[in-house]
């Protein structure tokens, strides 16, 4: 069975971590630079190479996702794919941390708030936004004992 991770690119994945970080309470952030010899490959200066981020990850709400710098050019960002952060709603601290991540962010003024966290019709609570790099994210909670198995 395929595990499946959001792979992110930034501009700077640094800067981003920083973001996710102070914004999103992201933790476990872990970042490897670019080495000497890689930067070759990659076409970019030995300058600031500890700016430079070959790979990364770090974790939101207990998911966890990986970035790195693109390499390519500029960023673009696209809404056809959105990032779902889902928790259990019998769980009662994983719904308080989802309500509280919600609020932080959209207090935050980074993001752009295109549905309140709030309960839905068909049961559940969810809130949609998109952050300051593009990228949306959806926050949902449901009950995980009526899930199918």
């Amino acid at each position: 069975m395929a595990k499946l991770y959001p792979y992110l690119n930034y501009m700077s994945s640094k800067e981003a971590l920083a973001y996710y970080e102070e914004v999103f309470g992201a933790t476990k952030i872990m970042r490897i630079p670019v080495g000497e010899e890689q930067a070759k490959s990659f076409g970019i200066e030995k300058e600031n190479l500890e700016d430079t981020t070959v790979h990364a990850s770090f974790t939101i709400l207990g998911a966890e996702l990986f970035c790195s710098d693109n390499f390519n050019g500029e960023s673009s960002s696209g809404h056809q794919v959105w990032l779902m952060l889902d928790v259990n709603s019998e769980d009662e601290k994983a719904v308080r941390e989802a309500d509280a991540f919600f609020k932080r962010v959209e207090e935050s003024g980074t993001v752009d708030v295109r549905m309140p966290y709030a309960e839905q019709f068909w049961g559940g609570k969810m809130g949609q936004f998109i952050d300051k790099y593009g990228i949306g994210w959806m926050v949902h909670s449901q009950p995980y004992s009526k899930l199918e198995k």
